[in-house]
């Protein structure tokens, strides 16, 4: 049994242009099957999905289950529009689920009936296929708390008989909510943010901002990017040293105020990439005081720096929840290796808290703040593979 049924959540919630919404979700489920896909093995019908796939290994189903926008999807068994038909089957799904010795475990049948032409109605499926299952399988009913919940859902051609549910991540297709450009710093958090934003169907664009002094070696950035590209397919990652910059400022601001400093002029470098990109947001890794950077005041200063939305998606989410994320989606392990922050150099041991706005105003009339910025690399990933790198 290969054949997979998509369930979505938010889609059904969408009114007259709900169909660009599934045909997004529906390139995007194809996208990730790839030549596991059969000739002609993908459908829809009702709000629903089918996929006929020549093998469905682990590791493809975790990324099915990380695709934004599937709520869940099942392993069917497809069969026939004919009762005596669907009995067997749902037997034969029992067995292929539990094996054959379930004498006495309670179970109960769930039938969903879309195809208003199929003669029974729900109720009478019900009883149908539950009381044949009973008296040949010797199962005990139990509609509230059944071990083996036996589901059958009537489409257009056929029926699907399932027994599990395996849950997904829900939210949105990614790219049916705009593009938005990612600040992404190589921690834990800047990745979650993208994937966060992808699950409500926004296409990210990462910029990565480093200083040439400190920075050598973007295996660990590259290989983050990739990660996100499994879920999102096509990734563009931009890198841009930052290092004429941060030595202009570290000439003329005090050691408390270089941070605040240093991400705004990171904000406008992303705006930057932004405008060529056609984004419409910005997007961070900030979590609400989380460290110096994301007190109240200090996000209030910083984000000042663009016209551009900022939207971040973690701002109250605490380490754990993040933690926990990262590790779900396979960048946690690569985050946490070695690499020095374009934010923590030559900044004070305890930096400003409170910054205010006047005080950055004056700091960076003091400051070149344009044309200093070397775009020097852009990578781009299809799918968990780079496929072009470019630099400037």
């Amino acid at each position: 049994m290969a054949k997979i049924l998509f369930h979505f959540g938010e889609l059904s919630l969408k009114g007259k242009n709900r169909h660009t919404f599934e045909d997004r979700m529906a390139r995007n489920i194809r996208r990730v099957l790839g030549d596991q896909l059969k000739p002609n093995g993908f459908y829809r019908e009702h709000g629903r999905m089918l996929a006929d796939v020549h093998e469905l290994s682990d590791e493809l189903l975790r990324q099915l289950t990380l695709t934004p926008g599937i709520r869940n999807l099942s392993l069917v068994h497809e069969c026939e529009l004919d009762l005596e038909v669907m009995q067997r089957t749902a037997a034969e799904a029992v067995f292929a689920a539990y094996g054959e010795n379930v004498a006495g475990r309670p179970f109960r049948v769930s039938c969903r009936r879309s195809n208003k032409r199929f003669a029974l109605t729900t109720p009478e499926m019900n009883f149908e296929i539950g009381g044949y299952l009973k008296h040949h399988l010797n199962l005990s009913v139990n509609l509230d708390a059944p071990e083996i919940d036996v589901r059958v859902e009537v489409g257009a051609n056929a029926a699907y008989i399932y027994t599990r549910k395996i849950t997904g991540i829900g939210g949105l297709p990614i790219g049916s909510s705009g593009r938005g450009v990612v600040l992404f710093s190589g921690g834990i958090d800047s990745p979650v943010a993208a994937y966060s934003m992808m699950k409500r169907g926004m296409e990210v664009v990462l910029v990565h901002l480093y200083n040439s002094t400190i920075n050598r070696d973007f295996a660990k950035i590259r290989d983050l990017a990739r990660q996100l590209s499994l879920y999102q397919g096509r990734l563009t990652l931009h890198m841009i040293d930052l290092e004429e910059f941060q030595r202009h400022a570290i000439a003329k601001v005090d050691a408390e105020y270089r941070m605040i400093i240093y991400k705004r002029q990171m904000i406008r470098s992303a705006a930057a990439i932004a405008a060529d990109a056609g984004a419409q947001a910005l997007v961070t890794g900030d979590s609400l005081g989380q460290v110096a950077s994301q007190t109240l005041a200090n996000i209030h200063a910083i984000y000042d720096a663009s016209d551009l939305p900022l939207l971040s998606p973690l701002i109250a989410w605490d380490k754990e929840e993040i933690i926990a994320l990262a590790k779900r989606i396979g960048t946690y392990e690569i985050s946490i290796e070695e690499y020095c922050d374009i934010c923590s150099f030559l900044i004070a041991k305890h930096p400003e808290t409170h910054g205010k706005r006047d005080m950055v105003a004056e700091l960076e009339a003091d400051l070149p703040l344009t044309g200093l910025e070397r775009h020097m690399q852009t990578v781009r990933f299809n799918g968990g593979k780079e496929v072009v790198r470019k630099s400037v």
